[in-house]
């Protein structure tokens, strides 16, 4: 080999090292990726299947593999059949997703997947997102990637683990329950703070909307006014909302016109207001004060 030959090798081999490194890290977010499904054919992805939130256990396997085999067992048993539909120990569903390695042996996979109750099975024949996590190119590969959005315990597509067992015959179900079972829900934005932006938060239920007054909101939409009773509120146009209550039928308010309300029922304003512990209203069409 001459001079030229040599330095031509070696800076392929530098050039083609960080292209087979590893791209993830326990604690990264994970890219969205495609995949084929083996049972179906059909283009699916990553983030498709976690899109219903939750944990999403992954394990690449070869039907040849005698430690795809063992582990494979294990996670039947401790995994996929203890979590069921009812979730973690904190109610979070759990998927688990098998990725095949092997090609041109249908028959063999088919028969490796119905063994162990494999629900959902992709094509990753070239280890191409395999190698996004691990470059040794033994099987199996375990990775725990967090779906489930908005959880105090960790961002949504996080990795939380990856794990390579070949060679050994480990108690996967063992180590893997502890990261799964550190997934917490994800609290769901307050729906209030939708309909009233910048409302403060509630004090036993109750809340302060800097312009609509206060009313009990935990069963939002549905609230309790402290003037003007029960009601059902829904958004309205920028800041404006829709009430519904038994007084007024369906009603339009802002907070420009607040406390005036317009009344679909009749057709035009209404002003409510308290007077010795009976609600009035004026009705700008009957031009009076009515009593409720």
């Amino acid at each position: 080999m001459n001079l030229r030959s040599l330095y031509l090798s070696l800076s392929i081999l530098l050039i083609a090292g960080p292209l087979t490194a590893q791209s993830y890290n326990e604690g990264d977010i994970v890219e969205d990726f495609t995949f084929k499904d083996y049972q179906t054919g059909a283009t699916t992805s990553l983030y498709e299947l976690g899109s219903q939130g939750g944990v999403l256990v992954l394990e690449w396997f070869a039907w040849w593999c005698p430690f795809c085999s063992h582990a494979a067992a294990n996670v039947e048993r401790g995994i996929i059949n203890h979590y069921g539909p009812g979730g973690n120990a904190n109610g979070v569903p759990v998927r688990h997703i098998a990725l095949n390695i092997q090609e041109n042996s249908r028959p063999q996979s088919d028969t490796f997947i119905s063994r162990y109750s494999y629900e959902t099975v992709v094509e990753d024949y070239d280890r191409t997102f395999y190698n996004l996590f691990d470059n040794n190119n033994g099987q199996p590969l375990f990775v725990v990637i967090n779906a489930e959005p908005d959880s105090a315990s960790a961002q949504q597509w996080e990795v939380l683990d990856i794990w390579l067992t070949y060679g050994t015959f480990p108690n996967v179900s063992a180590v893997l329950r502890p990261i799964i079972d550190s997934v917490t829900p994800g609290v769901l934005p307050d729906p209030v703070v939708d309909t009233f932006p910048g409302i403060p938060e509630p004090a036993d239920g109750w809340y302060t909307s800097d312009w609509f007054g206060e009313f009990h909101g935990a069963a939002f939409p549905w609230i309790y006014h402290n003037e003007l009773g029960y009601g059902y509120v829904l958004d309205g146009p920028g800041e404006a909302i829709y009430f519904w209550s038994h007084l007024f039928g369906w009603t339009y308010t802002d907070p420009l016109v607040f406390p005036f309300l317009f009344s679909s029922d009749s057709s035009g304003w209404v002003y409510p207001m308290m007077y010795e512990e009976m609600l009035w209203f004026y009705d700008y069409n009957a031009q009076s004060w009515l009593p409720y």
